[in-house]
């Protein structure tokens, strides 16, 4: 019988916003997930944009995103009834996810607690702007405040203006609603195994800091980020990754090191025979000249003057013209796309990513369609979202039967011993960079054994990148390759060579998962695809993760994430209506798939442990990101409406936006909400004025002046001193975190956000703690990122049962390298 990965499980989903998307992850997936909302219907109904912008809570695009493969059932749980309406609903519940402010769900008497002694096993997971527990914890919050206070929104932006955040659809509580998701299916994987549920706590400004390793650089006496409109920095130099181009804006990733010197040796060669690179530029050593500049060996207007050629080369090119070159000279560059120019990419539709839905009048609309792509019994949903209570009648009550697990993980425990939720799994790594090590180091935090595999010839590219403690470049002194792998063991293995296929081979047998982040088909060239590796260990899963996966017209195209984000249109829409696009900070696309990539993985272990056979996942990080513009991504093809980039500005709130505070580069954000419009009048000196009893409508028509008078105000104070005044009126605010922000913030620091771990090179390290907190089983930091090959001996003796003289063959071969 075909089994759909999370058919076992039902999930209750209270959230009122764009935390549904947790819920519609888990649906996606298999799961029965049933929309519990209040008698007139959860907020996304009444929010905007509506299909022909026609208010109505049945044709929210907003809510059609991320509510599709849901029941809706209506409970008022103001009241006795209702509150005991969802009990009900609890007894026969595997999980609940919820995005009530902090206490509410206690002030009802609904609880966690109250929610485990109806059923014992509920897990019940809680999203909230800053946590549940920590002193802000209570702090009005939305996604600006959350986004304001992770560090990312001060590193998104141009240097001469305000920090500005992504437009169009708010990204904190989506990042937070996909570790919601996945944190719920590994606690889950443990209540199989307890009998016991627990709290899972997410904190949306935490789930931001997933991409933000320099707001450690404080911590490590590194240099800190520059605001650079999506581009980085060395040696005090811009690096840009977005350039004007004839007709539009294009991405080109010139980077410098082992693993981009031979792109950018391309692109050189390139504009060398357009008389665009001059003799200088065309002699540098690209894998060389970051390090020699770090060093103070070489100036750094060398790296200047080369971004100043490709400047000058792309505004002589079209789009076309470029992305034809991506392909043909193999080159990191692609161009920046609107939104509505996803709905026409030859490539989504090749791998069938639509999901075409009539709507009346002969139209129809573009849902967005798989987050992945499995090999077998992929769960195959239609987009019916349901109408408000339209499963009153029918919702069944009783307990949903689990069917009985007939394959646990490979024999054995975790090398501590520990009762961790993945205590037992065990992961075998040839993945690199962000988007899959990231996901990976999730797992580990809840008890998987990892074995990272790299090699000295072609090392992890974040052992490359800066910060570094003390400024020191070295490949076991990077503080990004450390919050991405913390917990792993690392196994130096050249598979250039013979002999260690056998090796692979080996730990394929031992693994449960295994992961890599290869060009699309090089695996299977090297005899390391899927069907190589289940013909060794049927029970394997593993999963491939890529720009725009496995399949498709332009699934060759090599990349980061910074390309992705391009394809993807999230560059378009992150800036000032008055400029070029300004953000967003990082590879963008490599913060959001890790919440995918976790989910899947462990959806198919389900499948795996029911089952007894594994399968194959492949993950367009393109596509995973797509899920993240989805309402923007309707309104584009129902209204013909593209987002637009509109600073800090939002269609709800008004003022909403980040104000100078007192010092250099200092910022808070606000956002106000209507009912609390006279208290922040009162505060800056307009209520005098009459301006208390102006409305959303009267407000933004006068925002400069409203601007004007905010800034004033926060000028004369410190950021933390604005925000703290502004939330004791219940007004929503939050510092503009930097990176020594970040590491002073009080509630990141109550929640132990930062923590210092033992690390061979250093002795300890600073890292980030797990975004994800359980009450019960704890997420544990047991190292940090490991040294290259530290464990080769451990791996090879311990896990696989090599006695000494083979290891000592191996490394004698030089494969252990």
């Amino acid at each position: 019988m075909k089994f759909e990965m999370l058919q076992h499980y039902r999930v209750l989903d209270l959230c009122e916003g764009i935390s549904q998307f947790g819920g519609y992850l888990l649906a996606s997936l298999g799961a029965e997930v049933i929309a519990v909302e209040p008698p007139g219907g959860v907020d996304s109904r009444h929010a905007g944009p509506f299909v022909d912008d026609e208010p109505n809570p049945e044709r929210s695009l907003a809510h059609w995103a991320y509510n599709q493969g849901k029941q809706s059932v209506t409970a008022d749980l103001t009241t006795d009834e209702g509150r005991q309406r969802l009990l009900d609903l609890v007894r026969g519940a595997d999980a609940l996810i919820e995005d009530a402010p902090v206490g509410h769900m206690a002030s009802l008497g609904l609880a966690y607690d109250e929610l485990a002694a109806v059923n014992p096993a509920i897990v019940h997971a809680s999203v909230t702007p800053y946590g549940s527990t920590g002193p802000r914890s209570t702090w009005a919050g939305s996604d600006l405040t959350a986004v304001a206070g992770s560090g990312f929104l001060h590193a998104s932006g141009d240097k001469d203006r305000a920090p500005v955040r992504v437009s169009g659809v708010p990204q904190s509580f989506l990042q937070a609603a996909g570790d919601a998701a996945a944190a719920t299916l590994i606690a889950l994987r443990e209540a199989q195994r307890s009998g016991l549920g627990q709290h899972v706590d997410i904190s949306a400004m935490e789930s931001m800091t997933h991409g933000q390793p320099q707001n450690l650089s404080p911590r490590v006496n590194a240099n800190p980020v520059d605001r650079l409109a999506g581009g980085l920095s060395l040696g005090g130099v811009d690096v840009p990754m977005l350039f004007p181009c004839a007709d539009g804006n294009t991405i080109c990733v010139a980077l410098m090191g082992a693993a981009f010197a031979p792109f950018t040796e391309r692109l050189v060669a390139w504009e060398a025979e357009e008389g665009f690179a001059d003799e200088e530029i065309q002699a540098v050593d690209w894998e060389t000249v970051a390090a020699e500049v770090l060093s103070g060996q070489r100036s750094p207007e060398i790296i200047a003057k080369s971004f100043m050629t490709h400047a000058r080369f792309m505004a002589t090119k079209t789009t076309d013209e470029l992305w034809a070159a991506a392909f043909e000279r193999n080159i990191l560059i692609t161009p920046s796309a609107l939104v509505s120019d996803l709905l026409t990419n030859p490539h989504f539709a090749d791998r069938d990513f639509w999901r075409e839905v009539e709507l009346d009048g002969g139209r129809s609309a573009r849902f967005c369609g798989p987050l992945v792509h499995f090999s077998a019994d992929a769960p195959q949903r239609t987009p019916v979202v349901p109408t408000l209570g339209g499963d009153n009648d029918s919702v069944n009550l009783e307990r949903r039967p689990h069917a009985a697990a007939t394959v646990a993980a490979n024999d054995g425990p975790s090398s501590d011993g520990s009762e961790l939720p993945l205590a037992g799994l065990k992961v075998v790594e040839f993945s690199w960079v962000i988007a899959t090590p990231s996901a990976v180091r999730i797992l580990a935090d809840y008890g998987a054994t990892v074995v990272k595999v790299e090699t000295e010839g072609r090392p992890d590219t974040m052992r490359t990148v800066n910060p570094f403690v003390d400024e020191e470049a070295h490949p076991d002194n990077s503080v990004g390759y450390g919050v991405y792998n913390a917990g792993k063991r690392s196994l130096s293995l050249d598979l250039s060579k013979p002999e260690s296929r056998q090796v692979v081979e080996d730990l394929i047998r031992w693994a449960d998962i295994t992961t890599e982040s290869w060009a699309p088909g090089a695996a299977a060239r090297m005899g390391f695809g899927y069907d190589d590796f289940s013909a060794i260990n049927p029970q394997i899963i593993m999963l491939s993760s890529s720009l725009l996966g496995q399949s498709g017209p332009y699934s060759s195209l090599a990349g980061y994430g910074f390309m992705a984000a391009a394809i993807a249109g999230f560059y378009e829409i992150t800036g000032w209506p008055d400029r070029g696009p300004a953000g967003p900070y990082g590879p963008y696309t490599d913060f959001l798939a890790p919440r995918v990539i976790v989910a899947s993985l462990m959806a198919a272990l389900e499948r795996r442990d029911r089952t007894g056979t594994g399968c194959y996942i492949d993950i367009s990080q393109t596509e995973a990101a797509l899920h993240y513009l989805a309402p923007a991504i309707l309104d584009a093809s129902i209204n013909g409406r593209d987002p637009q980039r509109c600073g800090n500005e939002d269609p709800h709130m008004s003022p909403h936006g980040v104000y100078p505070s007192a010092g250099e580069d200092q910022w808070v954000a606000i956002a106000c909400t209507d009912d609390r419009w006279t208290s922040l009048a009162d505060t800056i000196g307009l209520a005098g004025d009459g301006a208390a009893g102006w409305d959303q409508a009267v407000r933004r028509e006068r925002s400069a002046e409203i601007d004007d008078a905010i800034s004033a105000w926060t000028s004369g104070r410190n950021n933390a001193e604005a925000a703290e005044t502004l939330q004791a009126s219940g007004i929503d605010a939050y510092p503009v975190n930097n990176a020594q922000g970040c590491c002073d913030d009080v509630q990141l620091t109550a929640r132990e956000h930062h923590i210092d771990v033992p690390q061979s090179h250093r002795g300890t390290m600073w890292t980030q703690n797990c975004r994800t907190r359980m009450s019960r089983t704890p997420p544990v930091v047991w190292r940090g990122g490991p040294c290259l090959g530290e464990d080769n001996f451990e791996v090879l003796t311990e896990f696989l049962g090599y006695d000494a003289d083979r290891v000592a063959d191996l490394a004698a071969a030089e494969v252990l390298s």
